[in-house]
Formats: structure tokens, C-alpha cells, sequence
């Protein structure tokens, strides 16, 4: 249930959102293609307008206070940036809420960047998964003939 409220919490109007291939592979794959994943709290929400006549380069600013980190080094106050358009694959965060922050890009600015097919989710669902889960299959086998002499 979480999973869905959170899929409709990202989605918004994400719909059209397309992730590149091999973005649905899971967490363990998505902490594999992040540069930086630690959990933080969002303090504050910006929107940055860049071209008043076109939605498409807007962005939101979310600054949070970076807590545990999994992976890369972020600034204590680092802030998030993430297309405001859902086809872009845009995300919106909660202020005040927690989340598992799954980002890219160089951090020596305070900013990284994070959108929907990053990964980022709610912190209380635990620690990323960093390792794929392995799925037992087996193939049919059949008999052997084996030629006579």
C-alpha cells in the first residue's frame, strides 16, 4: 500500500515519464547508476522559472538537510534539483518529510539532481537495497540420448 501511495505521490502527472532502459531493474540497480544516495529531510521547496514562455526548463529547488549517506559525499545542506514537468520525469517532495534520496551529479555546488526514475522514496521503508535479489529459476532438462558404439 505504501508502494502505491508513493507511486501516486511521484507520479502526479509523471505519466508520460519514460525511463531509460534498465531503470527497471530495481533499487539495487538504481543505487548502482546513483552518484550519491542518503537519506534527507526536505526543509524547503522552490520553483525556479527559466523561460517564462516554456514550462519544459523549469525546476524545483528542494533544500534538505542530508543525513545517513550510502554512497558519495553530499553537504549537510545539499539541494535537490528535479524537472517540474512529469513527462520530464519530475518529482515532488514533501516538506518536511524524510526520504531515501537516490541523486546524480557533482555535489561541490550543493546541488545534485534527482528525478523519478532515480529512485528517491520515503525513508521509512528502511536502508537501500544495494545488492540484486537473486530469483531461482531452473531450466527443463530433457534426456540425453547418448549414441552407441
Amino acid at each position: 500500500m505504501a508502494a502505491g501511495l508513493l507511486t501516486a505521490a511521484f507520479a502526479g502527472s509523471a505519466t508520460a515519464c519514460s525511463c531509460y532502459p534498465g531503470s527497471g531493474q530495481g533499487e539495487a540497480a538504481a543505487f548502482l547508476r546513483a552518484d550519491h544516495v542518503f537519506v534527507g529531510v526536505v526543509l524547503s521547496e522552490t520553483l525556479e522559472v527559466n523561460n517564462p514562455d516554456s514550462s519544459s526548463d523549469d525546476q524545483y529547488r528542494y533544500r534538505v538537510t542530508s543525513g545517513v549517506e550510502y554512497k558519495g559525499d553530499v553537504p549537510r545542506k545539499v539541494d535537490i534539483l528535479t524537472s517540474t514537468s512529469g513527462a520530464a520525469c519530475g518529482i515532488r517532495l514533501t516538506v518536511g518529510t524524510e526520504y531515501l534520496i537516490f541523486a546524480h551529479g557533482d555535489s561541490s555546488d550543493r546541488a545534485v539532481e534527482s528525478q523519478y526514475c532515480s529512485g528517491t522514496r520515503l525513508a521509512s521503508a528502511g536502508p537501500p537495497i544495494t545488492t540484486p535479489t537473486q530469483t531461482t529459476t531452473t531450466t527443463p532438462t530433457t534426456p540425453c540420448a547418448t549414441a552407441t558404439p
